[in-house]
């Protein structure tokens, strides 16, 4: 009896085990074998469900941000007051922040092979979708995010997110440290 394969489950399955090729070796260096290896597949079984890197990097990215989203928004479901709303996007941020470096770096070297385009796509999605869970500016999310990150990328054993966070705040004036920069919705 032919053996019945859930195409969703079994794409899902490759994608959960190849962004470490790519954020360790980068988009442009990586090749369809090494994903293969990576998530345990022959390479024509890869090309079965993806039929290149590009497309896998793609699926990855927006799968990757669209997680964040979708985890940050439980996690600021339970928050009340601004304070509360920080110390949760903190948490996330903390608990998140290999993956989300992982996925910075594949975005960013997608876009240095590729060229703008669909990675830019994900992550201006992923932006307005952060602004709006946490009810600030587009670019200020992505400065705070991104920032964050490749302080993480540059030094992993040394960033303290909450120091960094409340360096921010102080920058911003002290009457604003516990409202910075998310109010509640």
């Amino acid at each position: 009896m032919p053996r019945v394969v859930d195409a969703a489950a079994e794409r899902d399955g490759i994608l959960d085990r190849c962004l470490l090729p790519f954020a360790r070796d980068g988009y442009g260096l990586v090749r369809m074998r090494d994903v293969a290896r990576a998530a345990g597949v022959s390479t024509g079984k890869l090309y079965h469900y993806f039929p290149d890197k590009r497309s896998i990097a793609v699926a990855l990215l927006d799968r990757e941000l669209a997680s964040d989203v979708e985890a940050l928004r439980l996690a600021l479901a339970a928050t009340a007051s601004a304070a509360e709303r920080r110390a949760a996007f903190l948490r996330f941020l903390d608990a998140r922040q290999d993956r989300l470096a992982a996925t910075l770096l594949l975005a960013l070297d997608h876009q240095r092979v590729e060229g703008p385009g669909a990675a830019a796509a994900v992550l201006r999605a992923y932006r307005d979708a952060m602004s709006a869970l946490l009810g600030i500016d587009a670019d200020v999310v992505m400065t705070l995010v991104l920032g964050l990150l490749a302080r993480r990328v540059l030094d992993p054993a040394g960033l303290d997110l909450a120091r960094h966070w409340d360096a921010v705040a102080d920058q911003l004036g002290p009457s604003r440290a516990d409202d910075v920069p998310m109010t509640a919705s």
